[in-house]
């Protein structure tokens, strides 16, 4: 084609042709040195050098935050009843549930006169509470008999009915002469900004605010109660609007909630940063407990909820969250819904149809557990490998995480630990399903060195204490 028009081609059509070929063929030539870039960039990510100053002991880390858990409500029925021994193994310390009104028929009657029913959600409420768990009910979704056209995702035809049905479910769960549980956690709503329940805004008819506001009111209503907790806005992400909105409320809010569903487990702590920011000029509301009320590293079923990606990314986000995270990280969710024998759910443990068999992540919080102590200051850490430490009854202890988002990456990390006293030493390493060694080790200088091979989707912990 080229010789044809150098050959055939007046000057002036030559000129056409380039042009018409740089406007085809520039945004592939673009594209394609982006893309170039961006594999050179993962290729090129900073490896880990671990360097942890055993002489200063900082902050105490405690790891209670990561014993939350939500189960969604993929079944209209006590779900979380299968798997009650193995949630207790978790020691879980808050436990959420969502579809609390139209799973459980909670509410029956009509505008006025209501009449309320909680045996069912009862169940798994009481199931909640034998496991050590306090729960946290998301106030989900608008029961049909006060909603317009009677959907559940819609406002009530009398915003007092709604206030109404939140007066009662705050007395029956909170109140004294009733279940009698103190520090009950009530979210308004769940994922208010998603279509598929509700897609609520920020002003308008289907304003959350309102949704909030009548929510709050009844909760404030209720009589003889235990200490509560209210909060939201539960949103698919932490988004600015929906935070100064509630903020600018001027309603009672003891918690600020929201999901996470992403990958990079960095973004985790970037989001707890803005939040801090965005409530700077809300003193009363700048140190209110902050929730992420489900967390993975998609919304969406995906297999790899079943295998050590699953397992290390949860694991790197409690790393990022290890110091100055949130109150509570609820991992989504205990156990999967039916017909989900290809392994894409979301839970801890497959479906009693599909075996109820425990996936990788569930064995993650255990293992970290030991972490808990006082935190040492660590540099070091790489694009892939991230890292942790912490002292406790004169052990010190470091964890590693190899999260690659692409599923390959390995390296071999130097360990440096400076600050030691001098002496004799016993080491540990163990892997969470992997291989454990011991050795015992000699310090003359204040400083230990060594070399931990970390393959991708591995957590470690090392320990080291003096003989």
């Amino acid at each position: 084609m080229t010789m044809f028009v150098q050959q055939k081609a007046p000057p002036s059509m030559k000129k056409i042709v380039v042009i018409i070929a740089l406007v085809i063929f520039a945004p592939l030539l673009v594209a394609g040195i982006a893309g170039i870039m961006a594999l050179a960039t993962r290729a090129s990510g900073t490896k880990a050098n671990i360097v942890v100053d055993a002489s200063v002991p900082m902050e105490s880390i405690s790891t209670d935050f990561y014993h939350a858990f939500a189960q969604g409500g993929e079944e209209a029925n006590d779900m979380i009843a299968p798997v009650i021994n193995e949630t207790k193994a978790l020691t879980p310390k808050i436990i959420r549930i969502d579809h609390i009104y139209d799973h459980f028929d909670v509410v029956s009657g009509s505008s006025g006169n209501l009449s309320y029913n909680f045996d069912k959600l009862d169940q798994i409420v009481n199931t909640i509470v034998s496991t050590g768990a306090k729960p946290l009910l998301a106030l989900s979704f608008m029961p049909s008999v006060i909603a317009k056209d009677g959907s559940i995702i819609n406002i009530p035809n009398n915003w007092d009915d709604w206030a109404a049905v939140v007066k009662r479910t705050v007395e029956h769960y909170s109140g004294k002469g009733e279940k009698n549980i103190s520090g009950v956690y009530y979210e308004v709503w769940n994922e208010p900004d998603l279509a598929q329940f509700g897609s609520w805004k920020m002003s308008g008819e289907k304003n959350y605010v309102t949704l909030y506001r009548y929510a709050a009111q009844g909760a404030a209503a209720a009589s003889n109660v235990n200490t509560f907790y209210i909060g939201g806005p539960s949103t698919t992400g932490l988004y600015k609007n929906w935070i100064i909105g509630l903020a600018n409320a001027g309603v009672r809010i003891d918690y600020f909630s929201w999901h996470t569903y992403l990958g990079d487990p960095k973004r985790y702590m970037t989001d707890q940063h803005n939040l801090i920011d965005w409530l700077m000029p809300y003193p009363n509301l700048s140190l209110k407990p902050t929730l992420i009320t489900e967390f993975g590293f998609t919304g969406a079923k995906n297999k790899l909820y079943g295998t050590m990606f699953g397992a290390a990314h949860t694991a790197a986000v409690i790393r990022q969250l290890i110091s100055g995270g949130p109150t509570y990280l609820f991992s989504f969710e205990l156990i999967d819904g039916p017909n989900q024998e290809d392994g894409s759910g979301w839970g801890l443990f497959t479906h009693t149809t599909n075996g109820k068999k425990a996936k990788p992540r569930y064995s993650v919080y255990s293992f970290m557990d030991s972490m808990k102590g006082q935190r040492l200051q660590v540099t070091g850490e790489g694009s892939w490998v991230t890292s942790f430490a912490t002292i406790r009854s004169g052990v010190i202890r470091i964890f590693l995480v190899n999260f690659d988002a692409n599923g390959s990456h390995s390296e071999n990390v130097p360990i440096t630990i400076t600050g030691l006293p001098n002496g004799a030493y016993a080491y540990k390493e163990r892997f969470l399903f992997g291989r454990s060694i011991q050795s015992d080790e000699s310090v003359t200088n204040g400083v230990l060195s060594k070399e931990v091979f970390m393959q991708a989707q591995s957590m470690a912990i090392l320990e080291l204490s003096q003989k």
